[in-house]
């Protein structure tokens, strides 16, 4: 342009340079946007190729099972739940006829035995079961009550008392680390 016609216009260099190059990105953009427009294309192209290519798959897939009924999660939830009671039915069967089985017994008439009768003291020491007695060394932290549930497996004041007796304990609190014990067990 002329120098008149720029000044008649208002338009000075810097802004006819700016106007230059945003006229020379338009161009370029619209190159860019005819190659985009290719490739999309292109693309749409492929993916219609590659959904046909789906779509005949799932085709065969439908005409191999057309005879096959598709069952819901619920028919396999049903089977499932129905299984699992058949088969603790059966278990739950099999425990109680177990438990009902006879236990064997020894043949007590084919065996001899002799029995004598000495008194009325004898037959009250006879019934007492026979106890034999266990040594225990004291450790740290034992009491006369821990050691008794140790052995007896529950808390009793008699076998507590006896065991006192025995050891010739007057007071239970004065057990000694690495004292020795006898304690009645029976058997």
């Amino acid at each position: 342009m002329k120098g008149s016609t720029l000044h008649r216009s208002g338009l000075t260099r810097e802004k006819m340079g700016v106007l230059a190059t945003f006229s020379q990105n338009l161009k370029k953009q619209s190159a860019k946007s005819q190659l985009n427009q290719y490739y999309k294309a292109q693309k749409a192209q492929e993916i219609d190729l590659l959904w046909g290519g789906v779509q005949k798959g799932i085709q065969k897939v439908h005409n191999a099972t057309k005879g096959v009924s598709q069952k819901s999660p619920m028919v396999y939830l049903m089977i499932g739940f129905i299984a699992g009671i058949i088969f603790m039915s059966c278990i739950t069967l099999i425990v109680s006829i177990s438990a009902m089985a006879p236990k064997t017994v020894s043949n007590i008439e084919n065996k001899e035995t002799s029995v004598a009768v000495i008194g009325e003291d004898a037959t009250a020491n006879q019934a007492a079961p026979v106890a034999s007695q266990e040594k225990y060394v004291v450790k740290s932290g034992d009491t006369l009550n821990g050691i008794a549930y140790r052995f007896y497996g529950k808390y009793n004041e008699a076998k507590i008392q006896e065991i006192q007796r025995i050891n010739e304990i007057s007071n239970p609190a004065s057990l000694r680390v690495g004292q020795e014990l006898i304690i009645p067990v029976e058997r």
